[in-house]
């Protein structure tokens, strides 16, 4: 009788040996796999908001020039688009960056997109020693130039800023910029943006390539349904 009433208590344990160590790997675990997430959700956001222009900076605004244009024509402005081979100012360092590039060589328009983080402030602070007000939209002066494939030539102005639209997500500023009067002239020629500082006149102006006059690399832009004069 008492062996089995020692072979009884022996069964009645109350808890598994070593189990505050399965309890503290089950923490563990998931710890790690909520850091894991984590970092995951936080790179996928910074490549989607990398990549987001609002939808008014991507589509086609018609002005005036544009609207006579497309009536005249029926419809038919043989809008072009093409990716931009080098979308920044600096490839090591980018201030500004540029997209959604429209190009409608008979009404002699082009139109695109640009932005900038906010971080752009404390740079040209550090550089130029002005702490420029980031709530401005008129900071900065654009403008496009007509960059010849003969170096012997200086690039010169083209065309007319005639429309200028802002918007703002999160620490980045984005412009839709529509250009009147450009120049569309021989293959292989360039058209750059250039960008000014309005309040520091002597600072390095930016730089970016936005127009190859490469017939292969460019491609139909087609207009949605909404994109239309008073659409």
């Amino acid at each position: 009788m008492e062996d089995i009433e020692r072979y009884g208590d022996y069964n009645e344990i109350d808890e598994e040996p070593g189990g505050d160590k399965n309890h503290v790997a089950t923490i563990l675990k998931v710890v790690i796999i909520t850091l894991c997430l984590l970092v995951v959700g936080v790179v996928l956001f910074r490549v989607i908001l990398f990549n987001y222009y609002p939808k008014e900076m991507k589509t086609i605004h018609f002005n005036d020039e544009l609207t006579e244009y497309y009536n005249s024509n029926d419809g038919d402005i043989d809008a072009l688009t093409q990716k931009l081979r080098a979308p920044y100012d600096d490839p090591d360092f980018a201030s500004f960056m540029a997209d959604n590039l429209i190009a409608i060589k008979g009404a002699g328009q082009l139109q695109l997109s640009v932005r900038y983080n906010s971080s752009i402030f404390d740079t040209i602070e550090e550089k130029y020693g002005v702490r420029l007000d980031k709530k401005r939209d008129d900071n900065f002066i654009f403008e496009l130039e007509y960059v010849p494939f003969d170096k012997s030539v200086p690039a010169y102005k083209t065309g007319e800023l005639d429309y200028s639209s802002t918007d703002r997500a999160l620490m980045y500023t984005y412009y839709k910029l529509v250009f009147d009067g450009i120049e569309f002239v021989d293959e292989n020629d360039w058209i750059r943006l250039k960008i000014t500082i309005k309040d520091i006149p002597d600072a390095e102006p930016y730089y970016i390539l936005v127009y190859e006059n490469v017939e292969k690399n460019l491609t139909e832009y087609k207009l949605s349904g909404k994109e239309r004069p008073n659409g």
